[in-house]
């Protein structure tokens, strides 16, 4: 992960490519954030990641 974790702002990289970017920008609800999967990259696999890194983050929301 590259970015601000805490912020939602970040990318997922692997072996140096991005494979999804996390963002708030795209919203303007609270607490709703993004995820962009790149092309070749498995969703659920990166949705995964994405939420466990959430609750790391974020324990207790």
């Amino acid at each position: 992960m590259v970015g601000n974790i805490l912020d939602h702002e970040y990318t997922i990289e692997r072996d140096g490519y991005k494979v999804a970017e996390v963002s708030k920008k795209w919203f303007r609800v609270r607490d709703t954030y993004g995820l962009d999967v790149g092309p070749g990259a498995d969703p659920a696999t990166v949705l995964a990641a994405a939420v466990a890194i959430d609750a790391m983050a974020h324990p207790g929301d």
